[in-house]
């Protein structure tokens, strides 16, 4: 054990009462103080037979200082002691693991959580653990997998979480160009949440994709109809496919209908401004712009717009005034160039 003094920071100080050390380590915590506190854990750390409990604490105020190493020496050296008891070994296992987690070893990381599971099967926060672990290194099939267990073990739907995990199976595949892969994926994402906004935004990229613009149409019309504040991912996609489709007017129709239920939406007024200039309507495309500045002085994207709405038009002192306005609100923000 010749590495635990230089782990634990150098020599130890004077003895003491643990007791003492024990709440000069916990008040130092509560102030915030991590070093004063480390030297009251390492003190009682160098006693012979120290209590595991003091290690575990050792360790998890060196992985909370950054000092992932030394937590995982303190873990390792927790797990080669004869005289931990299973619930101490199993917390430390547990420690370990978030250890690894932390420093980016993620393959390890995954073993130690497993480890966990194999000795308390029930254990919700190993399962939880590996759920993002094992999407992190994308082995969705078995992210999956875990969240369901974790969701019996919680006893909750896992219908929405494993949505979730398949829109990002989903995501991977298409990123590595396997559509049908993908597409299957996200098929199965939306039988189990159908409503899953990221599932029909990339259903409607998919079939857009495969050449089916009516059906890419399809799925983008779902998006802001379940989450309004989802829809300007759809928008600009809205817009193109309509126009593809000979059918510029629905869009603008289907902006409108939106509107009528929610007349603050500021990013349908945005789209229906862009559709409106698109067809050389200026001036309505300039009162779209006007009513979301109205509700949001401060939307800079709206002010953009408005700017280079004027300036396509060639009404330049319209449009001075615009990007006026627009630096006025920027100056009462804080905002100043530098010089």
């Amino acid at each position: 054990m010749r590495w635990l003094p230089r782990a634990f920071g150098g020599d130890a100080r004077a003895p003491r009462n643990t007791d003492s050390a024990l709440r000069e380590a916990l008040l130092s915590l509560l102030d915030r103080d991590l070093d004063r506190a480390e030297g009251a854990l390492s003190e009682l750390a160098h006693r012979p037979r120290s209590e595991p409990f003091v290690f575990l604490a050792l360790g998890k105020l060196y992985r909370a200082r950054g000092e992932v190493g030394r937590a995982i020496q303190i873990h390792q050296h927790l797990l080669l002691r004869k005289d931990v008891s299973a619930s101490e070994r199993l917390l430390a296992l547990c420690d370990l693991a978030e250890d690894f987690r932390r420093g980016g070893f993620l393959r390890r990381a995954i073993a130690s959580f497993e480890e966990v599971l194999a000795h308390d099967s029930r254990n919700a926060a190993a399962l939880r653990a590996l759920v993002g672990l094992y999407a992190d290194v994308r082995d969705h099939a078995a992210a999956l997998a875990v969240e369901r267990r974790l969701a019996r073990l919680e006893g909750r739907r896992a219908a929405p979480a494993e949505a979730s995990r398949l829109v990002e199976m989903a995501e991977a595949a298409h990123a590595e160009g396997r559509t049908a892969h993908a597409r299957r994926a996200v098929r199965r994402a939306l039988r189990r949440d159908s409503s899953n906004v990221r599932a029909w935004v990339l259903l409607g990229v998919l079939e857009a994709e495969l050449g089916r613009p009516k059906k890419a149409l399809a799925a983008w019309l779902r998006v802001p109809e379940l989450d309004p504040r989802s829809g300007p991912l759809v928008y600009s996609r809205l817009a193109a496919t309509f126009a593809l489709l000979g059918r510029p007017r629905e869009h603008e129709a289907f902006l409108q209908g939106i509107l009528q239920r929610v007349p603050e939406d500021a990013g349908v007024r945005l789209a229906l401004a862009r559709s409106l200039a698109a067809r050389g309507e200026t001036e309505l495309a300039r009162l779209e712009l006007r009513r979301v500045l109205e509700r949001e002085p401060d939307h800079w994207e709206a002010h953009h717009e408005l700017g280079h709405l004027l300036l396509v038009a060639r009404r330049e002192k319209d449009a001075l005034g615009a990007y006026a306005e627009l630096l006025q609100r920027l100056e009462q923000q804080g905002f100043r160039p530098r010089e």
